[in-house]
């Protein structure tokens, strides 16, 4: 927005104006020869102004006006400045010097920026009129820049460039410049900008041109508002242009902003040409207490008398209390108050706020404080509300709580409750009356404070408390005789010696003097030792194992059995998979009631034991093993015909792997058959492979390259391990743990070893077997086991690989392969099909089990135990592991046990189980601790050191570094005086490049002694840590000495007392004169007495002392530790002893601490307790206090100070003897005891003043005034004396208003709204709801529709359960829109027929649905086999039965015998099979074949033979079926459809001429007939390509010649010589051609048909069969079937 207030803004003329019309218009003229001149404007008439404010010989030509601050800028050519002060002259300062001259300056008031023009630099500059900073805006590609004014609303500059004769603009920062017009004037000056920035004006200071110009900036027309002068320069003012011209020094013209006729304005001087003007509208200074431009703005509460500034309305001294702000026109917010606001309430009642000005808490103070503010706490000794209550026996010199009287630390012996305000029950005495008298003589209780018994013990007892019972044998108060081990240290009966409580644990007998025997323990030895490990007892007194428990038991005493689900030592293993989920052993872990299914073993930790073999003419096969009996297991996984005969198993993925042999594949998947997946594709077959899972490996043996090969199995990479220099690998095994390969070569009859790498390969053994194969090794890889796969040997050898001895194991048959199972070898041979063997691994008799089938001789077995997969949060093979700490709610894999999302803060690893090492932190552990102190570690999942940051490191990671310059903890210390302007080592201060010259020291902190060399300081290298040699010029070890030595050059042992790193640590307390190892520290002769440890610099514990810390303290001060050496108490006794070791009683007449208190008055002369100086008796008249010693306390008077003072003022204390109040008496009280009330209707201090009108005439409170029984009607306050507030009416102003409109107060009395109520509400009182369906004012609107008829809310309408289905809106009052409906419009139709809006309730929709859709809202696809509008149409001859839904085309082709993209269409006569792309063979009587099988139902033609009739008779036959031979032909040939014998070349050579005639001319006739044939199928071809492109969607006027593409394959088939080049098709035109896959069939060159997949053609070439048939008005296309398409390029 743009004020009239600113156009000093716009231009070189400054302009102010307010609102209003007061305010004096002043116009200011700069005379370049002269100076500025101030004229006072009135009409048309100008008047000088005094002082004319000259600026002489200064050649001013810039100004500009601050409405502000009331002060004039301009520039000061002469000195190449910017100057400012006010309109009369005072004030003068210089804004800015410059580096040359100005040529404009603009003003923006409000930012408090001043925009100027550099004359030199031809730039655009930016003053803040804040800060003096000064930023270039605008570069120097400026000629020379004349005018600039401002829009400030927009933050925009316009200025002229008169260089250029244009007009530019750019934004305050100098951005989006660009040039607005060419002005068509030589010289552009004067520019000026209107309030609103949407005109601008300029003249031309150029002698050849006379006009002013105006341009409309949105639409860039320009206009000619008047010629005739050279105008110069213009400003803007009130609608009119202020205008000086060159040509007339004496005047100033005004015309309006729109044009016409200019008026001239004598200056009553003649100046110089070169002239600016301005013209404001001056105001003067405010009057007090107002500011701003206009003065219309009221000053804050500023402090005292002060008024505000002027300009600004700042408040120079403050402001007053309550108010803040610059110009203390905010009052304090809720809870401050005071000068600025800066003081806090105090404690107010009830959380009121306190008086913004002085803090008063009007509502009186919180408990525990008072004072007008309710900022002073209670005395000590006083408590809550005004702090009249007072404390009660707190502990030591502790006070209470101000607030709730609660003792902070306890209470006084003898007392308790919260407020220690009880004393102990009888029988009860100290802390907290938690302590039991002892036992007192007669029927005496002992002190409720210290426990002492003030009458002696009774007999058998002795102590001050009377706790401790006589030792040994008791003699009435005497105890003389020692007990047994008495229970609890309990003395015996002091007369039979017995214990009467029983025996300590571990022993019996009548004196408790006899052990438990062996295996019994506890109370008179009852108990019965629990399960001990091993042959150990238990412990005779409690019971505990020593040793530990057996399996199955845990506790100390190995009595309690491990809980369901757990066994064994300290029942740390859990229970495997029992059956029916029954409690295992546990003991054992054995499963009582067998497994659940798929696991075995005792313990049910073993999974089921599977075989599985492979059949190289059938495929693999399953059994579970159950003893000697093979179970097939269903799916069998039967791979066939792909002759597997390669196979292992993964456990860690549970996934089998195989050769598929025929596919040159490695196949994987799950025992189950699922997740099947080609893991390698190999150039030739392979001989066998094995799995190393720890390492993810699988090597295998490739057939044709005879060499061993290893693929990674994570990342599929393959490498050559072992090079081809076998003759014939047959059998691969693995040693894991050695990483060793194992081979057979079946060629050289030997077996060869290598690494996993392929080194160290060497000849193992030859095997002495014609064909070794089924090598295995043993699982601890101490054996080899081999067969013979020959029939001429029939042998198991094995090998021990150690020694290379080899024996036969057992003989018999003609044995293939074998593999190692717990401890067995499973074995197939050649010579039975239908079984496998077992066979132990030391051999004896083999057992046979059936296969339940027949195989072929080659076959494979492996056999595993398979543990199905693990529950939840277990993984690895046997699903024993259990799962780390994976990140979120995440559980691991179940294979391996890797944490999909990664891990929690604090944990690593794949599997998340490894909690981060020391010095780790964060997810996965990636971060590093920082430097925390003493090496401490770093939290785990944050980072934070626990302890302090090393020196030279802060934060609370400690992960940032000192500043340079400083080192150490805290980064607090300087460094020193370091080698040039290095710094030193942020943590131990050291200088990294030495010391200045003169200085050493790590830290250059030591001058040199003695004559320094500049950086040498003369000494030899001293013991430098790790035999480091120290610095070669100062002799400094960089880091450090050896422990044991110091100094510069750390050449100086440790002093004696000192030892370690630098000998900064201070030798321990050794034994007598020795010293320690001043490299370790130790103490060779051990330790002063009160310390241990290896350097005895650890104390003694407390509570012990002496040496090797041997002795325990007694009764020391606080329980304080006594002297770690001798045992003295050095802080003194507990109270009533005394002694160096505090084991003496206090004399009597003594007592407390080192008894040196002397008992004070106590009662008739008593004794006082020596613990406490308690008198047991009582005091003296006039004291009080357990030891008599007390003054009667404030408040309390008479004998024992038993009566309590009364009422006197300001809770003076009264008269001690007497109880009289010396000062008067509180509020409500009178009397010299002030114990007598005001009399009724008088309350106060000295009950003079009057009650109030109270309810009923009832007295009010005598102290306060307070009406007890409320006020009478219409009145409030606890004095009756305020009416009733806003908002309350009626008796007490209990009831509160209702309803009323806009919150306005009812009757105070009735309560009535008097201008009507709120929205939703009705009635006088308007506490009456709108009625069921309506709501609003006067309850005038009726609800919409609410779900379920459910009522609106009668305030604003809303439906507060939502709307009914197809309504929307917060009052349900709008239709759901199109394409939605249900509740809050949250569903979208379905498929609608023709896009239709379905029903807005329902969903329903009305017409039917479009194609693909069905159901009532049209939102269920169709049905596989179904299509179409409403899914009517069904797609039965569809492959799968699967189409598009929509448009019903078969997505997997079409059944035999149909085709179309609907498959809709029979195979035409003469085609069948997959797409009708098969051609029918010679069926006989000239009928088609089965379009489905191409079968001949009618049999085939004479000559020909097959089901499909395709196959020519061989030679030598002929005839129906090819049953006839051709006996008579002298050849042996004859024609196969008649028998007709073939001519023989003699009788051809003998007919001469003729015939070759003859033949040659039937040649050509068929090469003719061919040729019209080809010509005929070009053209039909050629036909079918325009019908084609008449189809609309492919109307593109390509050439169809371009329609195929054509992809040349070269087969390899023996039976196939030439080159054959099958069609591809274009994507865009498969709706139009029937695409058949590789799969069709083609002619062969010898006539019959043959498989598109024997000739190998790739898998993205196709058969490509133009369709006859046109397009039908339904979309399709007709299902005529041309013949197959097929190009030979021979």
């Amino acid at each position: 927005m743009l004020y009239s207030t600113a156009l000093v803004l716009f231009g070189h003329i400054c302009i102010i104006a307010a609102a209003s019309s007061s305010g004096k218009v002043v116009v200011l003229v700069t005379d370049y020869d002269g100076g500025i001149y101030k004229y006072s404007l009135s009409g048309d008439v100008a008047t000088p102004m005094k002082p004319s404010f000259v600026e002489t010989s200064t050649k001013p030509l810039c100004l500009d006006y601050d409405p502000v601050y009331r002060q004039i800028y301009w520039d000061r050519r002469s000195t190449k400045t910017i100057m400012k002060a006010d309109l009369d002259g005072r004030n003068m300062q210089t804004v800015f010097k410059s580096n040359s001259s100005v040529r404009d300056i603009a003003i923006d008031w409000e930012t408090r920026q001043l925009f100027f023009a550099d004359d030199k630099a031809h730039a655009i500059f930016c003053l803040n009129m804040t800060s003096n900073a000064v930023s270039r805006f605008i570069s120097a590609t400026n000629d020379e820049v004349h005018s600039l004014v401002l829009d400030t609303s927009r933050r925009l500059m316009y200025w002229t460039d008169v260089g250029h004769a244009q007009i530019e603009q750019a934004t305050y920062e100098g951005t989006n410049r660009k040039v607005l017009t060419h002005t068509g004037s030589e010289w552009p000056t004067g520019l000026v900008i209107d309030p609103q920035g949407d005109y601008l004006f300029w003249c031309d200071a150029h002698s050849s041109n006379k006009d002013i110009k105006k341009m409309n900036l949105k639409t860039k027309t320009i206009s000619v508002l008047l010629t005739g002068k050279t105008y110069y320069d213009a400003t803007y003012f009130e609608g009119k242009l202020f205008i000086v011209a060159r040509s007339d020094r004496s005047h100033f013209f005004t015309l309006s902003e729109n044009g016409g006729q200019e008026t001239s304005v004598s200056l009553q001087r003649s100046m110089s040409e070169w002239r600016r003007i301005k013209v404001i509208r001056y105001y003067g200074e405010c009057a007090g207490g107002h500011y701003g431009i206009t003065c219309n703005s009221t000053c804050g509460m500023c402090s005292g008398t002060d008024t505000c500034d002027t300009a600004i309305g700042h408040c120079p001294s403050g402001c007053q209390a309550g108010w803040t702000g610059d110009r203390c026109d905010t009052e304090c917010e809720d809870g401050q108050y005071g000068v600025n606001c800066t003081q806090s309430c105090a404690q107010c009642e009830d959380e009121s706020v306190c008086d913004k000005s002085s803090g008063q808490c009007p509502s009186g103070c919180r408990p525990g404080w008072r004072g007008e503010r309710c900022d002073t706490e209670c005395e000590a000794g006083y408590y809550g509300f005004n702090c009249t209550s007072t404390c009660g026996n707190c502990y030591g010199e502790t006070v209470c709580d101000h607030a709730t009287g609660k003792c902070p630390s306890g209470c006084q012996p003898g007392w308790i409750s919260d407020r220690c305000n009880i004393e102990c029950e009888d029988g009860y005495y100290g802390f907290n009356c938690t302590s039991t008298c002892g036992n007192c003589y007669g029927e005496t209780v002992c002190d409720h404070a210290s426990g002492k018994c003030p009458s002696g013990c009774q007999p058998g007892w002795i102590g001050d408390r009377c706790t401790i019972e006589c030792e040994g044998d008791p003699r009435g108060f005497n105890c003389t005789s020692r007990c047994g081990k008495c229970e609890d240290w309990e003395v015996c009966d002091k007369a039979s010696g017995q214990c009467s409580i029983g025996c300590e644990p571990g022993w019996s007998g009548e004196g408790c003097a006899t052990e438990c025997e062996a295996g019994y323990y506890g109370f008179n030895c009852t108990s019965t030792c629990g399960n001990c490990s091993g042959e150990t007892v238990c412990d005779h007194a409690s019971g505990k194992c020593p040793s530990g428990c057996q399996p199955g038991w845990i506790g100390d005493r190995c009595n309690i059995e491990c809980s369901d689900g757990y066994f064994g030592f300290n029942c740390s293993f859990t229970c495997a998979n029992c059956k029916i989920k029954t409690v295992c052993n546990k003991k054992n872990g054995h499963c009582p009631s067998g497994c659940e299914p798929g696991w075995s073993g005792d313990r049910c930790n073993k999974g089921k034991v599977v075989v599985l073999v492979t059949d190289f003419d059938g495929g693999i096969y399953k059994y579970s093993l159950s003893g000697d009996v093979a179970t097939p297991m269903k799916p069998s996984f039967v791979e066939t015909s792909m002759k597997p005969l390669c196979l292992d198993y993964d456990p860690v993925y549970r996934q089998m792997y195989w050769e598929r042999r025929s596919a040159k594949t490695i196949m994987k998947a799950d025992l189950d058959g699922h997740y099947k997946q080609t893991v390698y594709k190999m150039k030739s077959s392979l001989r066998d492979m094995d799995i190393d899972w720890e390492t993810r490996q699988l090597f295998l043996v490739d057939d044709k390259a005879l060499a061993i090969f290893c693929l990674n199995m994570t990342s599929n990479a393959v490498s050559r391990i072992i090079s081809a220099t076998n003759n014939e690998v047959h059998s691969l095994v693995l040693d894991t743990s050695r990483r060793l390969i194992y081979w057979s070569d079946v060629g050289r009859a030997q077996i060869e070893q290598a690494t996993y790498e392929g080194t160290n390969r060497k000849v193992l053994t030859h095997t002495g077997s014609d064909w070794p194969t089924g090598l295995v090794i043993d699982p601890q890889g101490d054996y080899l086991f081999w067969c013979d796969a020959s029939i001429s040997n029939k042998n198991i050898k094995k090998m021990n690989i150690k020694t290379k001895k080899i024996s036969v194991l057992i003989t018999g048959k003609t044995y293939y392969d074998a593999t190692y199972f717990e401890g067995k070898l499973y074995i197939i041979a050649r010579s039975d099909s239908s079984h496998f063997f077992t066979l132990s691994e030391n051999g004896g008799q083999e057992t046979a089990h059936s296969l339940q089938r027949n195989m072929s001789e080659w076959r494979r077995i492996k056999v595993i135990r398979y543990y199905g997969e693990c529950a939840g949060g277990h993984y690895g093979i046997t699903c024993n592991s259990t799962c780390g700490m994976c990140s979120g709610t995440d559980t691991c894999d179940t294979a391996i046990g890797h944490c999909p999302s990664g891990c929690q803060a604090g944990w690593t690893g794949d599997r998340c189980d490894t909690e981060c090492e020391d010095g780790q932190y964060g997810v996965n552990c990636i971060q590093s601790c920082a430097q925390c102190e003493d090496e401490s570690v770093c939290d785990k999942f944050s980072g934070q050191c626990p302890s302090g940051c090393r020196p030279g490191w802060r934060g609370e990671r400690c992960d940032t570094e000192c500043e340079d310059g400083y080192y150490g903890f805290n980064c607090t210390s300087t460094c020193g005086n370091c080698y040039s302007e290095t710094v030193c080592d942020h943590a131990s201060g050291k200088c990294p490049s030495g010391c200045q010259p003169g200085w050493i020291g790590d830290r250059c902190t030591i001058e040199c002694e003695g004559d320094p060399r500049g950086f040498n300081c003369t000494s030899r290298c001293g013991k430098c840590e790790d035999w480091e040699v120290c610095d070669k010029a100062s002799g400094q070890c960089s880091i450090g000495c050896e422990p044991g030595w110091s100094g510069e050059g750390c050449a100086t042992e440790c002093e004696a007392g000192y030892y370690g790193f630098n000998c900064t640590s201070t030798c321990g307390n050794c034994s007598g004169e020795t010293v320690c190892d001043h490299a370790r520290g130790k103490c060779p002769s051990g330790c002063q007495p009160g310390w241990i440890g290896d350097r005895c610099n650890i104390e003694c514990p407390n509570g012990s002392h002496g040496f090797q810390c041997q002795h325990t303290c007694i009764r020391c001060l606080n329980r304080e530790p006594c002297d770690k050496a001798t045992g003295d108490c050095i802080g003194g006794c507990e109270a009533g002893w005394t002694g160096n070791k505090c084991n003496k009683e206090c004399s009597d007449g003594y007592f407390g601490f080192n008894c040196s208190s002397t008992c004070a008055s106590c009662k008739d002369g008593a004794v006082c307790n020596k613990e406490s100086g308690h008198c047991p008796s009582g005091c003296e008249p006039g004291w009080t206090g357990d030891r008599c010693n007390n003054e009667c306390p404030n408040g309390s008077y008479g004998v024992g100070c038993q009566h309590s003072c009364s009422r006197c003022l300001n809770r003076e204390p009264c008269d001690k003897v007497t109880g009289r109040c010396i000062h008067g008496c509180e509020s409500g009280w009178t009397g010299n005891k002030c114990n007598k009330e005001c009399s009724d209707g008088y309350f106060g201090f000295n009950c003079s003043s009057t009650c109030a009108s109270c309810k009923d005439g009832t007295v009010c409170n005598k102290e306060s005034g307070h009406c007890p029984s409320g006020c009478e009607p219409g009145w409030t306050g606890d004095r009756c004396n305020k009416e009733c507030p806003n908002g309350s009416y009626g008796v007490g102003c209990q009831q509160t208003c209702s309803r009323c409109l806009n919150r306005e107060p009812c009757d105070k009395v009735t309560g009535r709204c008097i201008d009507g109520c709120e929205s939703g509400w009705t009635g006088n009182m308007c506490n009456k709801e709108c009625s069921d369906g309506y709501y609003g004012f006067k309850c005038s609107s009726t609800c919409a529709n609410c779900k379920g008829g459910t009522l609106c809310n009668k305030e604003s309408g809303h439906c507060p359960s939502g709307c009914e289905p197809g309504w929307t809106g917060d009052r349900c009052n709008k239709e759901c829109p199109g394409g939605t409906y249900g509740a809050e419009c949250e569903m979208s139709c379905g498929g609608c027929l023709d896009g239709e809006s379905c029903n807005k309730g329902t969903g329903n929709c009305m017409s039917g649905c479009d194609e693909g859709w069905t159901g009532p809202r049209c939102d269920e696809e169709c049905s596989p086999g179904y299509f179409g509008y409403n899914c009517n149409s069904t797609c039965k001859y569809c492959r799968s039965e699967r189409c598009d839904a929509s448009r019903g085309y078969c997505l997997n082709g079409c059944l035999p015998g149909w085709k179309g993209i609907h498959c809709t269409a029979a195979c035409p006569e003469g085609m069948y099979g997959d797409g009708c792309l098969s051609v029918c063979g010679k069926c006989g009587h000239n009928t088609s074949c089965d379009p489905v099988t191409g079968q001949c139902s009618a049999g085939c033609l004479p000559g020909w033979m097959g089901e499909t009739c395709v196959e020519g008779c061989p030679v030598g036959r002929y005839g129906d079926g090819c049953t006839s031979t051709c006996h008579k032909c002298q050849s042996g040939q004859c024609d196969a459809a008649d028998g007709t014998c073939r001519l023989q070349a003699k009788i051809i050579s003998e007919r001469g001429t003729s015939v070759v005639v003859f033949l040659l001319t039937g040649a050509c006739v068929l090469i003719l007939l061919l040729l019209l044939i080809t010509l005929g199928i070009a053209c039909m071809f050629r036909r079918r390509l325009r019908r084609l492109s008449m189809i609309p969607e492919n109307r593109t006027g390509r050439d169809n010649c371009n329609f195929f593409a054509h992809e040349r394959y070269s087969g390899d088939s023996s039976s196939r010589s030439n080159t054959e080049e099958f069609v591809t098709f274009n994507p865009l035109y498969a709706a139009d051609l029937d695409v058949v896959s590789p799969a069709a069939t083609s002619l062969g060159s010898n006539g019959n048909q043959q498989s598109l997949l024997d000739t190998d053609v790739p898998t993205n070439s196709a058969v490509v069969v133009p369709d006859k048939g046109t397009r039908q008005e339904s979309g399709g296309i007709s299902d005529d079937l041309a013949a197959p398409l097929l190009i030979n390029t021979e």
